[in-house]
C-alpha cells in the first residue's frame, strides 16, 4: 500500500462529485491582463493541437536516436576488424603478450564485462537525478458544456519514485562492480598468460628434442647401413638386419610426432593471441626459460606476497565493501520516496479551470509484510557469509602455494636424475668409444651407446620442461607473472 500525500500550486477547482482521493492545499491561480496564467492562454486547439503532434514528433525523434547510437556504437575491446601487425621478425614472448592482451578473443568476455559495468556505473551516476516522463492525451471527441474544460488536450510532466540516498548508493555499488569485474579480467589475463608462457616452453623444448631425434636417426641409419653390409659380405645375420630396420621405423615415427606437436602447439599460440589464419609468425625460441620467467626463482617468491597480490583476496575484499553498500541500500529502502509532477486538468474533469499545475509528492510505504526490514537482515547474514569466505580463500591459496612448492621440488629432483643419468650415459659411451678403439667391440656397440646418450639428453629437456612449468605456474600464483604485464589501472578511466 503506499500513502500519497501531494500539494499543487494552482488545483483546479472541482464541480464534479468525482472528488479527489488525496488531501490538497488549495492555492489561487495567479491573475493576469488576459486572465489565470495559462500554458496556451487564448491559443485555438489545431495551435495546441501542433504543439503536442511536435512534442510527440520529438520524443519519438529522440528516443530513435538515442537508441541508433547505442546499437552504432561499438562496444570498446570488441572485435572492430582491426589487423593486427605482428612483428617483422621472431616473435618473442614479451610480444606475443602485447599481442594477445589487446587482441586474444579468450580476454574478449572479461574485457567486454568491464565495459558492460561501466554502463552500469553510467546509468546509476544519471540516476542521481529524478527521471523525466512527459505524456499527452488529445481528446477528438470533446463534451461541449459550460462547465467543462473546453481544452482538448492534457499534458503532464512525472518523474518517478526518487530516493536520493538510495541513488547515491547505487552509483557507489556499480563502482564496485567495476572494480571487481577489471580484477576478474585481470585474473583471466593472468592464467592465460600462463597459457602462452607453457606454448612458448613446449616449443623452446621440441625444437632441442627435434635435433637430438634427428641425431637419432643419423645414428639408428648408420647401424642399418652397417647391418646390411655385414649380411651382404655374410658375417651378419638377417634378424640383425631386421632389427636395425625396426629402430630405423621407430626413430623416425618419434621424429614424425615431434613435428606434428610442434605445428600444433604453433597454431594453438596463433589461435591464442588472436591471428588470423593467413598470418604467419616466427616464435622466437633462443632461451625461451628466460623469456618466460625472467628473473623469478622460486627462492624469491613468498606466500605473503600471493596474498597481497591474489586477484581472489582482491575480489572478495571489494565484495565486501560492495555487501555492507547492500546494507545501506536495504536501509535506504525503508524511507519514503519523492514524487513530482508537473500536469495540466483534465479535459474530462468538470471544471473550466485551465494552466499547468506542479506538485510535489511523498510515497511512503504502509505495508509490505516486513519484507524491507528482513531484507536488511538478510544483506547483513550475506556479509557474515563473506568472512567466512575470506578464510577459506586464504586457506585455500595457502594449499595451493604449498603444492606448488611440493610440485618444484619433485621435478627439481626428477631432473637432477636425469643429468646424472644423462653424464652416466656419457661416461659409458666414452668408455664403449675406447673399447672399439682397442678392437674389443664392434661398431653397433658404439652406435648403441650414442643412441643411449641422445636418448638422456632428451630425457633431461623433458624434465626441464617440466621444472620450467611448475616454476611458471608458481610465478603466477605469486601474482608475479600478472604484475609484470597489467595493471588494474590500465582499464579505469
Amino acid at each position: 500500500m503506499i500513502l500519497s500525500i501531494w500539494k499543487s500550486q494552482r488545483p483546479p477547482v472541482i464541480k464534479s462529485t468525482m472528488a479527489a482521493r488525496f488531501t490538497s492545499a488549495m492555492v489561487k491561480p495567479l491573475e493576469t491582463a488576459w486572465g489565470p496564467y495559462q500554458l496556451f492562454p487564448d491559443f485555438s486547439l489545431w495551435v495546441a493541437n501542433a504543439i503536442i503532434k511536435i512534442c510527440l514528433s520529438v520524443t519519438l525523434l529522440l528516443a530513435f536516436t538515442c537508441g541508433g547510437i547505442t546499437l552504432a556504437t561499438p562496444v570498446q575491446g570488441a572485435e572492430t576488424g582491426t589487423v593486427i601487425h605482428t612483428p617483422t621478425g621472431l616473435l618473442t614472448f614479451d610480444d606475443s603478450v602485447g599481442i594477445a592482451i589487446n587482441h586474444s578473443p579468450y580476454f574478449k568476455k572479461s574485457s567486454t564485462e568491464i565495459e558492460i559495468k561501466k554502463m552500469d556505473e553510467s546509468d546509476s551516476r544519471y540516476g542521481l537525478l529524478p527521471t523525466l516522463t512527459f505524456s499527452s492525451i488529445y481528446y477528438v471527441n470533446h463534451p461541449s458544456s459550460d462547465t467543462i474544460n473546453p481544452r482538448r488536450y492534457s499534458l503532464s510532466f512525472v518523474t518517478n519514485s526518487y530516493n536520493p540516498i538510495v541513488s547515491y548508493l547505487t552509483l557507489e555499488g556499480n563502482k564496485l562492480a567495476t572494480q571487481i569485474a577489471i580484477l576478474g579480467h585481470l585474473k583471466v589475463i593472468s592464467l592465460g598468460l600462463q597459457r602462452l608462457g607453457n606454448a612458448f616452453l613446449e616449443l623452446g623444448a621440441l625444437k632441442k628434442l627435434a635435433g637430438y631425434q634427428k641425431e637419432i636417426v643419423n645414428v639408428s641409419k648408420e647401424n642399418l647401413a652397417y647391418a646390411q653390409k655385414r649380411l651382404s659380405i655374410g658375417t651378419g645375420t638377417r634378424l640383425e638386419a631386421k632389427l636395425a630396420q625396426q629402430e630405423l621405423q621407430l626413430a623416425l615415427s618419434e621424429q614424425e610426432q615431434l613435428a606434428h606437436s610442434q605445428q600444433r602447439i604453433s597454431a594453438n599460440l596463433k589461435n591464442f593471441i588472436g591471428l588470423k589464419p593467413g598470418q604467419k609468425i616466427t616464435p622466437d625460441l633462443r632461451n625461451t626459460p628466460q623469456q618466460v620467467l625472467g628473473n623469478f626463482t622460486p627462492a624469491t617468491a613468498s606466500i605473503a606476497q600471493a596474498k597481497s597480490r591474489s586477484y581472489d583476496l582482491k575480489i572478495l575484499a571489494i565484495k565486501d565493501k560492495l555487501q555492507r553498500y547492500n546494507i545501506k541500500l536495504a536501509i535506504a529502502r525503508i524511507f519514503p520516496t519523492i514524487t513530482l509532477n508537473t500536469t495540466t486538468p483534465d479535459p474530462l474533469s468538470a471544471t473550466d479551470v485551465t494552466g499547468l499545475y506542479f506538485g510535489v509528492g511523498v510515497q511512503v510505504p504502509v505495508w509490505d509484510g516486513f519484507s524491507r526490514i528482513r531484507n536488511v537482515s538478510r544483506q547483513k547474514a550475506i556479509l557474515r557469509q563473506f568472512e567466512a569466505d575470506k578464510a577459506t580463500k586464504e586457506g585455500d591459496l595457502g594449499d595451493k602455494w604449498r603444492a606448488a612448492m611440493g610440485v618444484i621440488q619433485d621435478k627439481k629432483m626428477a631432473l637432477k636424475i636425469a643429468q646424472s643419468k644423462e653424464e652416466l650415459a656419457r661416461l659409458k659411451a666414452h668408455q664403449d668409444e675406447i673399447r672399439y678403439h682397442s678392437g674389443e667391440v664392434r661398431l653397433p656397440v658404439i652406435l648403441a651407446s650414442r643412441q643411449e646418450v641422445l636418448q638422456a639428453e632428451k630425457d633431461t629437456v623433458e624434465q626441464r620442461l617440466d621444472y620450467n612449468k611448475a616454476v611458471l605456474n608458481l610465478r603466477r600464483i605469486s601474482g608475479d607473472l600478472g604484475y609484470s604485464y597489467v595493471h588494474a589501472s590500465s582499464w579505469q578511466d
